[in-house]
């Protein structure tokens, strides 16, 4: 191996120590007592590692509540906005009608917009429906997701014209094509999308922090937030909370993140 090798593949590792040393110190602390991370000096490894604080996470908090929650949130999303983008996403690839690539990039633009000018309008408008505070207030403003819409399409552009036609002349509708053919096929961008969606809408926070104002129909990012508030600082608690927040969506990502590389990979694949 020469020395440029070398020297890549120790940048590499570099890189992905840093990476890992927040995720690192997350578990660390949340092993120690609060007393240990508050009054003693720096010191990267618990004096006497402790489970107190996950047990104290589930004992004095609605942790478990909350993971429901924001799993409820995510399932329903991750399903709600495949069934809306892929349609859409058809559309725009296969075809053809007026203004098709304008109506597309005006969707397009909708990723553009910070979220945080939409906050004052939606609240108001999910208020007039009577839905703040309710698990369905959280769900809705992130259904449709434009980079859904995106990778769907380019996916979607890269297979053949000559299947759909071979499924017209065989008298299937635009529908059962669809279903049948374009679906199939494009279960890896599907995959991307579905994911997407779901690690968007778990670790969502700031709507959920306004929308939802009782506290056992907390997400599970918000719930967290709100250790600070309600415990006082214990970062200890703090650090637990997080560590028991991210296990789902890590063993969801490790389950399925060969099909994310894919995905992701073959949306710039033209046919």
């Amino acid at each position: 191996m020469n020395a440029r090798k070398i020297l890549a593949r120790a940048f590499e590792v570099a890189l992905i120590l840093i990476w890992l040393f927040p995720l690192a110190w997350m578990v660390i602390t949340s092993l120690k007592y609060e007393s240990e991370v508050v009054t003693r000096s720096f010191t990267f490894l618990p004096e006497n590692p402790t489970l107190y604080n996950y047990l104290h996470a589930f004992s004095s908090t609605y942790i478990l509540q909350w993971l429901c929650n924001s799993l409820a949130i995510s399932i329903v999303t991750m399903i709600a906005t495949f069934i809306l983008d892929a349609p859409i996403a058809y559309a725009f690839a296969k075809i053809r009608f007026p203004g098709r690539n304008i109506l597309f990039w005006i969707v397009m633009a909708g990723m553009m917009v910070p979220f945080q000018v939409l906050i004052v309008p939606l609240y108001l408008q999910f208020n007039s429906y009577g839905i703040i505070n309710t698990l369905s207030s959280a769900i809705l403003p992130r259904l449709a997701m434009p980079i859904g819409i995106f990778i769907l399409r380019q996916f979607y552009e890269g297979i053949p014209d000559a299947l759909e036609e071979a499924a017209f002349i065989d008298g299937a509708g635009r529908f059962r094509t669809f279903a049948r053919i374009i679906l199939p096929l494009g279960k890896s961008a599907a995959t991307t999308v579905i994911i997407l969606s779901f690690i968007n809408a778990w670790n969502d926070f700031l709507w959920p922090l306004i929308a939802i104002n009782d506290s056992v129909k907390y997400t599970i990012t918000v719930g967290i937030a709100n250790f600070q508030g309600t415990h006082g600082t214990e970062y200890a608690l703090i650090m637990a909370g997080a560590v028991i927040a991210s296990i789902p969506e890590l063993v969801f990502f490790l389950i399925f993140r060969r099909k994310i590389i894919d995905g992701i990979a073959m949306t710039g694949i033209k046919g």
